[in-house]
């Protein structure tokens, strides 16, 4: 180290400042003033992500995202996959009944085709067995088909379980 106090350039000695301080001493008082600003406010999460206005911009439009996403798989019904089908269920009630509407739309050659078990049941509550009713509907070689049943009891919620085979689906819808 001793050998850098000695080095000169253009007849003017280097000197080496190894201490944050004695560079800021030099500094513009702009810089200064920057520095002292920073370090009196702790960083965070949310100020790291939102320091800049690009950044703000990136962050809002995350979130926005975000919650599109979980408002449209919440709000858009029940639609699933089913042996190669594309299966989308929907619910109504009426009277004491709900009644279920099944659409199969194939989605290319190799779809199933065959006898779908469904099952549609009430959420269980504690130690009680909730209802369950039972019906089969058979999937055909056409490219779109709907299925109608009813069902003898209705909740806020049902349960709807598919299975095609060894695939199985399970959709959770709140009947009209």
């Amino acid at each position: 180290m001793d050998d850098r106090e000695n080095l000169e350039y253009n007849g003017r000695p280097l000197v080496f400042y190894y201490s944050r301080e004695k560079r800021l001493e030099r500094a513009s008082p702009a810089v200064r003033e920057l520095n002292e600003a920073s370090s009196s406010r702790k960083p965070n999460l949310f100020r790291t992500l939102t320091s800049t206005r690009p950044l703000t911009l990136l962050f809002v439009s995350m979130i926005t995202l975000c919650a599109a996403i979980v408002l449209l798989s919440r709000f858009s019904g029940g639609g699933g996959a089913l042996g190669n089908n594309t299966v989308q269920v929907s619910a109504a009630s009426a009277g004491g009944k709900a009644y279920i509407t099944v659409q199969k739309t194939a989605r290319h050659d190799g779809t199933y085709t065959g006898p779908v078990n469904t099952a549609v049941s009430l959420p269980a509550r504690g130690e009680e067995l909730p209802p369950v009713h039972v019906e089969r509907i058979y999937f055909t070689l056409e490219q779109e088909e709907t299925f109608r049943f009813s069902v003898p009891f209705t909740g806020k919620k049902l349960l709807i379980l598919m299975e095609a085979g060894e695939d199985r689906t399970l959709f959770t819808l709140n009947p009209d």
